[in-house]
């Protein structure tokens, strides 16, 4: 089945706008799959804030960090990024 992006990317904001972040996620990562770029990094964005949505900061970051190396231009992409700069594994290596 081909997929228009448009229409994906249509559902995913609907997901978003109804508290579906799970749901956007899916959407996201099936439009990242085989997507070195991840489109100039938007689709790194996208799936940071999903994951920011649903508490994972770990993730959260990885993929905000993602968008920021495929476009450290877009101010955005690296407020976003620095936003969880402080989010560290420090505390599982204490124990």
């Amino acid at each position: 089945m081909k997929y228009d992006f448009n229409l994906l990317e249509k559902k995913a904001k609907y997901y978003l706008s109804i508290s579906q972040p799970h749901n956007a996620l899916a959407i996201y990562l099936f439009m990242a799959d085989g997507d070195p770029s991840l489109d100039a990094g938007y689709l790194g964005m996208r799936i940071g804030d999903c994951y920011e949505r649903l508490n994972d900061q770990f993730s959260a970051k990885y993929w905000y960090g993602r968008a920021v190396e495929e476009n450290p231009q877009i101010p955005k992409y690296v407020e976003a990024r620095a936003r969880l700069s402080s989010v560290s594994i420090d505390a599982l290596l204490n124990d």
